[in-house]
């Protein structure tokens, strides 16, 4: 029988959702200095109305996509998604939801809520199996257990915070560090590729990895929002010549989802790097979740009330979670 995971053993004990957005930032690389070019589907053009009037551009192609009007270049559109990014991130909403996670080579099925004091996460399956009655208890004594003694929660959250700060100055280096360009569209999706910008001088470790970073984002035009992220590591980062940390290749792929009006978070993370160093403090090398039913709570929610929410909810484990 296997026995239910210790609270700091394979994972740390939760994970906030807000930690979408710090990889968001790690998979998008992404944000802002632009020119319009043709996409791949077809071409862009360009329509002015005079001085000071705004550019637009059009993609000539098959799908729905294609026959709306956008920004003249990608670095106006994912400047408009960043905004959003950042709107939402000021609204600390607190949430609920179901996290299906690898951890080594289990799968585990969790349901997480955040809290004053951070996440707290309850166990309901272990490989797509419900817990048996010795692994609910197990689990139930690690929760009890952090309600008396709630400093492995206010520890991860003094980390995230941490990342917080982390993240807000990442986020200042994006419109120099990147070139974006629109490469077609998928239905009602518009694409746009990534790069580095090779005029751009990173300052700082955390700064030469982002900016390492290509790939693809797919972006809702009509709602100015980005549904899915693929990047992966242009090439290797070193630190100090190596000695202080590498890092040899990594691909991150991200999904994000419309909660609730004007309210999206990540659904889909699967995150890996190879080397020895790390960026954030809450963000593992290797990663992979997919969440559901995300649900918001009170956000002054305390800890013995998520551990009252999550036990009245007893959630079945979802099959699609599970796959």
């Amino acid at each position: 029988m296997k026995n239910v995971q210790p609270e700091n053993s394979k994972r740390p004990a939760g994970t906030n959702t807000r930690r979408g957005v710090l990889l968001f930032v790690l998979a998008a690389g992404s944000v802002l200095l632009v020119r319009a070019i043709p996409a791949l589907s077809g071409v862009v053009t360009g329509e002015s109305s005079g001085r000071g009037a705004s550019s637009h551009a059009k993609l000539i192609g098959d799908s729905p996509a294609a026959d709306q009007i956008y920004p003249a270049t990608a670095n106006e559109l994912v400047n408009a998604v960043i905004a959003n990014e950042l709107t939402d991130r000021e609204q600390l909403l607190k949430w609920i939801c179901v996290i299906e996670k690898r951890a080594g080579k289990e799968t585990l099925t969790e349901e997480q809520v955040e809290t004053r004091e951070g996440p707290l996460y309850r166990l309901l399956a272990i490989d797509g199996t419900a817990l048996s009655a010795e692994q609910r208890k197990q689990d139930d004594v690690r929760i009890d257990r952090l309600m008396k003694d709630p400093s492995p929660l206010l520890k991860l959250k003094q980390a995230e915070n941490d990342d917080e700060l982390k993240l807000q100055k990442l986020l200042s280096l994006m419109p120099h560090a990147f070139v974006y360009e629109y490469d077609g569209a998928e239905e009602n999706l518009l694409r746009v590729k990534f790069k580095p910008n090779p005029d751009y001088s990173a300052s700082s470790y955390e700064e030469r990895v982002i900016h390492n970073l290509a790939g693809t984002m797919l972006i809702d035009p009509e709602r100015k929002r980005m549904t899915k992220v693929a990047g992966h590591l242009v090439s290797r980062v070193e630190f100090g010549y190596g000695l202080l940390g590498r890092i040899d290749s990594g691909t991150v792929e991200l999904e994000r989802v419309e909660v609730g009006p004007l309210l999206w978070k990540t659904a889909f993370i699967n995150i890996h790097f190879s080397g020895r160093v790390a960026i954030f403090k809450t963000v593992s090398k290797d990663q992979y979740e997919r969440r559901s039913d995300f649900r918001a709570v009170a956000s002054d929610l305390s800890l013995s009330g998520g551990k009252d929410l999550l036990v009245s909810r007893s959630l079945p484990v979802h099959e699609a979670a599970l796959r």
